[in-house]
């Protein structure tokens, strides 16, 4: 039976693989100490030399043989050791060790290893040890599942944090060289000493590089713990290096900012270099934390039996205005609905908590310009900002949530497609705080740059977005009309040019069909043939509309008009070209009873196209901004018969009444035709959306209800669907606010508008018994 024989050489390129970066070296280690149950983790940086002189001395070293020249050599290197003075009195001791064994070499392949230990990392841990069996069987095992069945140490119950078993890769990365001492009795240390230069051999296997476990003396005096020290280091790590960027950029961001949103408690990390004192590890400071403009938490808790129960919970406080915190409470009907997720996916991803906290930059120059602190802020600023920070069980999850990283949350994409650019990575601080217990399908990547693109991880993004950064940004910025106006001009300059490809290939499929039908067929294909040449010469007037717009209020309201018809006609032509290719597939086989009734039904279709193209007429260049008196009752009517096959399809009952009369009268009322169109369509069209996705408690069927009365002069528009939560009934007027996955928040703001334009209003009715709003009234000009 044959069997995989690893090269050695996998394990090095295993930890450059996995092990991206130093500072995440270092953190491998670190969480080792802390899975050990250490109170502390100690590290020490001991740089005898600058690394480049050291690099120079050895690159001379290593060319040698035998011992001539050693004695002048090893003077120089004395010599160099103490110009230095690296070394506090503290570790006078050490450098003193470290000068004798240089001396002590009596020739060069002798000097060479201990030249590679003048600089090191050592890593000092307290906690659980491990004896000879456990370095043998669990330290030497790559990929161990040790930690995998016991998510809590045993003493001071932490949540491990380790769970993949290449932690151990980190020392490769860091020096060539390492000795791993280790204890669970004080009077029984061991030690492996590696040497990884030796797995780089091409021709040796895994398991053919010996290891050898040798008993020592603990290196200092607690019960049991670990000593990793690394040399021959890789990298050169002056003062300033472990100072500003180990120490003030990723030690300190290793930490959630948001102290109270971790469970557990922060662990000590005690950084010394040269023996000096310890390196404090702040948190944010208050120079940027007193400035913040808004905060905002979210907390997600699936647990629902229920769709009313809710799963979302959103706070949001404002610090500059002062006003009460704002709270938002989405049910899991909701949630399902805009993550596009089953209950079951919720549950499977566990309660989690995020925070965002959002900084204007300008207001915060000026705001510290009044104390001189202006620059500190921003180097603090700069180093915080970056997004949404990734913090498992209170240890960021490699360098996610930094401005420089990856934009997991597309946070500035939407920033730019949104024109305003005020909610950003550059001016936002955000921390997600998940737990290994709790979210065990959120999994680190190998390589700790962030998590596993699985289903959960999609779900937990548009959470975020949708409910999060999206209430954040709502909150900052209300886009203005203008940035309106630019995605309406290119939704109807965009429009027309797809409408005459579709109707293009439904054209030539009609050509098709006309060849293959019987003389009383071909009647009704020359039917949809005018009626198609008549929707491209209405695509050609609505093109001349768009050309004309300014920039005013009516101006975007005819841009919406000719937008909103566009994208139905491209909607219903969409189907109707499907339709024409199922049709000549039938007719190629036959002309039965079935198939001309499909063929008399693409005739209605188009003709309740031709019917919403008609009722809009007044959008055009010779009827724009014209108010008029007509009859609404009449035109609620062409409106509601422009629909039916969409009703039909969607199994919808339209009711139109008069003061709950279902006998229609005329209704005089002096407005702009096509904008009371535009804002009715749009009502309407927002009432079908919805009522696909469910149905009032107890309805059976679903119903849009159109009613007039003439006393009140309203208009009252509404429906038996999933209603409109209490925290959105303001919103749902706002440009941009939607809750739809791909929809654009324009429907109801542009109805709200047309209101506006006549000096009217639109309003959501009371709500229903449930809480929920369904009805929404127009209230019609007074004369």
């Amino acid at each position: 039976m044959a069997n995989f024989s690893v090269a050695a050489r996998t394990l090095i390129h295993l930890g450059a693989e996995l092990i991206t970066s130093d500072e995440v070296a270092l953190n491998e280690l670190i969480k080792n100490a802390f899975d050990a149950e250490s109170a502390r983790v100690r590290i020490d940086f001991r740089m005898g030399l600058s690394q480049a002189a050291l690099d120079h001395l050895l690159l001379e070293a290593r060319g040698q043989e035998g011992s001539a020249g050693i004695a002048a050599f090893r003077d120089d290197v004395v010599s160099q050791l103490k110009a230095a003075g690296n070394t506090s009195d503290g570790d006078a001791a050490r450098a003193s060790a470290l000068v004798a064994r240089v001396q002590a070499a009596t020739n060069w392949p002798a000097l060479v290893p201990i030249l590679e230990t003048v600089n090191s990392i050592t890593v000092t841990d307290r906690g659980s040890g491990m004896d000879a069996e456990a370095l043998e069987s669990v330290f030497l095992q790559i990929g161990t599942a040790s930690r995998l069945d016991a998510p809590t140490s045993s003493q001071l119950q932490r949540t491990i944090l380790g769970n993949k078993g290449i932690g151990r890769l980190a020392m490769m990365r860091l020096g060539n060289r390492a000795t791993v001492t280790s204890w669970t009795d004080p009077q029984a240390a061991h030690q492996i000493a590696f040497d990884w230069r030796d797995f780089e051999k091409t021709d040796r296997t895994l398991d053919e590089v010996p290891v050898e476990i040798v008993p020592v003396t603990p290196p200092h005096d607690g019960s049991s713990g670990t000593v990793i020290e690394i040399a021959a280091l890789r990298g050169a790590w002056s003062k300033a290096r472990v100072e500003g960027e180990f120490v003030g950029a990723f030690l300190r961001r290793l930490q959630n900012p948001f102290e109270d949103m971790t469970q557990q408690a922060l662990f000590p990390i005690d950084v010394h270099y040269n023996g000096h004192d310890r390196i404090p590890i702040e948190g944010m400071k208050p120079v940027l934390s007193e400035h913040a403009q808004a905060d905002l938490e979210l907390i997600f808790d699936p647990d629902a039996d229920n769709a009313a129960d809710v799963v979302v919970t959103t706070t949001l406080t404002d610090h500059q205005r002062g006003i009460d915190p704002q709270t938002v409470r989405r049910t899991r009907d909701e949630v399902t609905h805009v993550a596009e997720a089953t209950p079951e996916e919720l549950k499977s991803i566990g309660p989690f908590t995020a925070r965002l906290r959002w900084f204007n930059r300008d207001t915060l120059r000026t705001q510290t310009a009044l104390h001189g602190t202006t620059r500190e802020a921003k180097v603090e600023l700069d180093l915080w900002s970056g997004g949404v920070a990734i913090y498992r069980d209170g240890f960021r999850v490699g360098f996610s949530g930094q401005s420089s990283g990856e934009d997991w949350l597309a946070i500035d994409s939407s920033a730019l497609k949104r024109g305003g650019f005020a909610v950003n990575r550059i001016q936002t601080v955000g921390a997600l705080e998940i737990s290994r217990i709790n979210n065990p399908n959120l999994i680190d990547r190998s390589n700790r740059e962030g998590l596993i693109d699985s289903r959960q991880t999609q779900v937990v993004r548009t959470i975020l977005v949708a409910f999060a950064i999206e209430e954040l940004r709502r909150h900052v910025t209300h886009e203005g009309q203008e940035e309106k106006r630019v995605q309406l001009e290119e939704a109807a300059k965009s429009a027309p040019e797809t409408i005459r490809d579709r109707i293009q290939q439904a054209e030539q499929g009609l050509a098709e069909i006309r060849a293959h039908v019987s003389g009383e067929t071909k009647k009704t294909v020359k039917s949809i043939t005018d009626n198609l040449h008549f929707i491209k010469a209405e695509t050609k007037r609505f093109e001349e509309a768009v050309k004309q717009a300014d920039v005013r209020r009516e101006d975007i309201l005819e841009l919406a008009g000719v937008g909103t018809v566009m994208s139905g006609v491209l909607h219903e032509l969409t189907r109707t070209t499907g339709h024409t290719r199922q049709l000549l597939q039938k007719l190629a086989k036959d002309e039965s009873p079935t198939t001309r009734a499909l063929l008399v039904k693409l005739d209605n279709e188009i003709k309740a196209i031709n019917t919403r193209l008609r009722q809009l007429d007044p959008l055009t260049p010779s009827g724009r901004h014209r108010k008029e008196q007509f009859d609404l009752a009449a035109l609620l009517e062409t409106i509601l018969s422009g629909y039916q096959a969409r009703f039909e399809r969607h199994e919808i009952t339209p009711f139109f009444s008069i003061s709950g009369q279902a006998t229609i009268t005329p209704f005089m009322v002096t407005m702009v035709r096509g904008f009371v169109s535009l804002a009715v369509e749009n009502l309407i069209t927002n009432s079908v959306y919805w009522l696909q996705r469910g149905l009032k408690a107890g309805a059976t069927q679903r119903e849009i209800h159109l009613e007039l009365d003439p006393v009140s002069k309203t208009l009252s528009i509404w429906d038996n669907g999933p209603g409109i939560a209490s925290a959105d009934k303001e919103r749902v007027f706002t440009a941009g606010f939607t809750l739809r996955p791909r929809g654009q928040g324009l429907g109801l703001f542009l109805a709200a508008e047309v209101a506006t334009y006549h000096k009217a209003q639109l309003v959501l009715d009371s709500p229903d018994e449930d809480g929920r709003y369904r009805a929404f009234v127009l209230q019609l000009p007074k004369d």
